[in-house]
């Protein structure tokens, strides 16, 4: 039994186009078919991809003009700032 691979894919095309027809023909089709079925994929992928960065955008919106936050981030300059320095 043959593998289903890329490179094999390639390697069918490029026998139906050398001439061997018997075998290479339902082959080639048989990988084109392959091929036209997998292309569908990266669209849903990147689109999911693209809705996560989308809700973490939105979250740290939220987060970063959120009064909580901007006392939590001055504390913590402050905090360091005495640390390093040695007043405050």
């Amino acid at each position: 039994m043959m593998m289903n691979t890329p490179a094999t894919q390639i390697e069918l095309i490029s026998d139906a186009r050398a001439g061997n027809r018997k075998r290479s023909k339902k082959a080639l089709v048989k990988a084109m078919r392959r091929q036209l079925s997998e292309r569908g994929m990266a669209t849903a992928e990147y689109a999911v991809g693209i809705l996560a960065a989308v809700a973490l955008a939105l979250v740290l919106m939220k987060v970063f003009n959120s009064d909580t936050f901007l006392t939590l981030v001055v504390k913590l300059i402050t905090t360091i700032f005495s640390k390093v320095l040695g007043f405050l």
